[in-house]
């Protein structure tokens, strides 16, 4: 398989999608066009982006974070609250990370030690952490008191802001982790064949942990990162992002399975879901409308692949047809030749 064929069986199907949207919107809703859009798309990066970046650490591996939107709401919450005390803007966002990475780590640890279902146990965290955001906030919504604090984050470069651009290089930085990295592959690994791999002397509890871990820090910065964005924090806040995000993985092309996928595919997951989302907000579409056809999408992304697979397996069954029959051909030549002789 040659670069270009690996290049479109990962992201081909993506690139179409991505293209046949900017095409149709860009016929359909002209103010769709321009800085200000492709500002739009790029600020969905958080907390979308970062979240989605984290549910697919989880997917690689073949298991699922279903806690990382209340870890958001967690974080947002927290994030708020401390930032009234005087606690600055980089503190809050490390600690808030910190504090993430340290719960994915202890359910990491958790569902590789004891062999519990990575979903039986993220609804239990997604319920507990509900349940945390809600006593942090006293179950009321918190604004912060010094905007001044996150005046940082509200600066704009043509399309870009600090916030959007700190979810490219998260994105990055991610992706050269996985791609470059022996953990990194060990998680390919896991989720590709986890008895195969564990077999051939991966560590299944250290990989488990580093995806969580990862999944964990996402969602806590990409909570604090919002929060502090707008000012406010609610302790229901973030509760879409879990199925948008998921939404966003498996239209990018990361594999519920495991062992499939990387941050590129996130990116045009996410890309694809904002663009959709920002294309019919520019249309005057209300909001659930745009999760209307992001299930939609979702679909059809899922059956093109299903036929996409169903053709490839096919060609491969008969292109393994053709070469038995071609062996057994030789096979035959070379047995009756020696009589042909004689």
């Amino acid at each position: 398989m040659n670069k270009a064929t690996d290049l479109w069986n990962r992201y081909g199907l993506q690139g179409a999608i991505l293209l046949l949207l900017l095409g149709i919107f860009t016929m359909i809703a002209p103010g769709f066009v321009g800085e200000n859009a492709l500002f739009a798309v790029l600020e969905r990066l958080v907390p979308l982006g970062i979240i989605t970046a984290g549910l697919a650490a989880t997917m690689i591996v073949g298991e699922l974070d279903l806690s990382i939107a209340s870890m958001a709401a967690v974080a947002g919450a927290g994030v708020i609250v401390l930032g009234n005390t005087g606690l600055g803007l980089v503190p809050l966002i490390v600690l808030a990370s910190v504090g993430g990475a340290v719960i994915g780590v202890i359910q990491g640890w958790s569902i590789a030690r004891f062999g519990i279902s990575s979903l039986v146990l993220t609804v239990a965290t997604l319920i507990l952490l509900r349940g945390v955001a809600s006593l942090i906030t006293e179950g009321v919504p918190v604004s912060l008191e010094n905007y001044l604090l996150t005046d940082p984050l509200l600066g704009r470069s043509w399309v870009f802001s600090p916030l959007s651009v700190t979810a490219l290089l998260i994105l990055l930085l991610l992706g050269a982790y996985l791609s470059r990295t022996r953990p990194g592959r060990a998680m390919y690994a896991i989720g590709g064949g986890r008895q195969e791999a564990v077999a051939a002397g991966v560590p299944l509890t250290r990989t488990l942990v580093t995806a969580f871990a990862i999944s964990g820090a996402c969602g806590a910065l990409a909570g604090a990162m919002s929060s502090l964005r707008s000012g406010s924090a609610t302790p229901d806040g973030f509760g879409t992002m879990l199925l948008l995000g998921v939404a966003a993985a498996l239209v990018g092309g990361i594999g519920l399975s495991g062992g499939r996928g990387d941050m590129v595919n996130v990116l045009l997951g996410v890309v694809i879901a904002s663009t959709l989302a920002a294309g019919l907000s520019t249309m005057g579409v209300k909001s659930y409308v745009s999760e209307l056809f992001t299930g939609v999408l979702l679909l059809a992304v899922i059956a093109l692949e299903a036929g996409v697979s169903q053709v490839a397996r096919r060609r491969n069954l008969a292109r393994e047809r053709r070469l038995s029959l071609d062996a057994a051909g030789t096979a035959r030549a070379l047995t009756t030749e020696p009589l042909a002789s004689a």
